[in-house]
């Protein structure tokens, strides 16, 4: 026996009031769209009739309805009538309003990081002369916390970069942390980069990031092999990386470091593999089918 007229009507209702709920709209708007879409015009009291939507709560609605842009208000004598808005327009107007919600939200975000940053670089910088050693294993806190560092550097930034990256499998990051050293660099910060030469299982140094940064006026230079990924900031900050090999978490354990001397004897290192690595262009004869030593 087949579905019912009236049944296959009232399981299409269900589910589009469902799926508006999903979308963010509550249920008594979602319950007043589909009947005023059914009927045509309804008013308060059939709508109420209709819905089961309290009466006192219909012409609430309604209004948050017509301010939505999901339905109109007419005058049909000395009564209000009510009519749903052609669905697609109806669901572009609410996403409208998501979209603005969200970049007034951006905005706000935005406001406090100005008004909270400066709080935390004071905070951090109250500790200057204190050794301590902070330990981060979440991808997420370790791309932060680099950007961070970037944007406090002053004088100069050394790093040796080699796999695995925080930013592996997130290229907006990359992009991020990209920005972050073109600020470093127009404020006039010296930024030298030793990169290692990826192997076939390792994930592929993208040149073309290089070669941004090198036009950015990024210093790079590529070797063939790195003993740590490490980052020194103005000689004070290490922010070092140890790979994880007994764990599937996180692929990294970062340690920021403050400490000069380690600072020293890390620049002591890069100083010395610098003097012995080649220039980045060297990436591009380096065959795809395997690692190619360099002479």
């Amino acid at each position: 026996m087949g579905i019912t007229r009236e049944k296959f009507i009232m399981n299409n209702r269900e589910n589009a009031i469902a799926k508006m709920k999903e979308l963010g709209i509550s249920e008594g708007e979602a319950k007043v769209f589909a009947a005023l879409l059914e009927c045509g015009q309804l008013s308060a009291l059939e709508i109420h009739k209709k819905t089961s939507v309290p009466r006192s709560k219909v012409y609430e609605i309604t209004q948050k309805m017509v301010l939505r842009g999901m339905c109109i208000e007419k005058s049909v004598g000395s009564k209000k009538r009510y009519q749903a808005v052609e669905p697609d327009r109806a669901f572009k107007h609410v996403i409208n309003q998501y979209e603005h919600e969200f970049d007034e939200r951006k905005k706000l975000a935005t406001q406090l990081a100005k008004i909270l940053v400066p709080l935390y670089r004071d905070s951090i910088k109250s500790t200057a002369g204190a050794e301590y050693v902070e330990i981060i294993r979440d991808l997420q806190s370790i791309h932060e916390r680099y950007v961070d560092l970037v944007r406090m550097a002053k004088r100069e930034i050394i790093s040796f970069v080699k796999p695995p990256y925080s930013t592996q499998r997130h290229r907006d990051k990359l992009g991020e942390q990209e920005n972050a050293e073109f600020e470093a660099l127009k404020k006039g910060v010296i930024v030298r980069t030793l990169y290692e030469i990826p192997g076939l299982s390792e994930f592929e140094i993208d040149y073309d990031h290089i070669h941004r940064c090198v036009q950015a006026g990024e210093r790079a230079r590529v070797i063939e092999k790195l003993p740590i990924k490490m980052y020194v900031f103005d000689g004070h900050y290490v922010l070092m990386a140890l790979a994880n090999i007994h764990t599937t978490t996180s692929p990294l354990t970062m340690l920021v470091v403050e400490h000069p001397a380690l600072a020293q004897a890390s620049q002591i290192l890069f100083n010395h593999l610098w003097e012995h690595a080649h220039d980045y262009q060297i990436l591009k004869s380096i065959s795809k089918k395997g690692k190619k030593s360099v002479k």
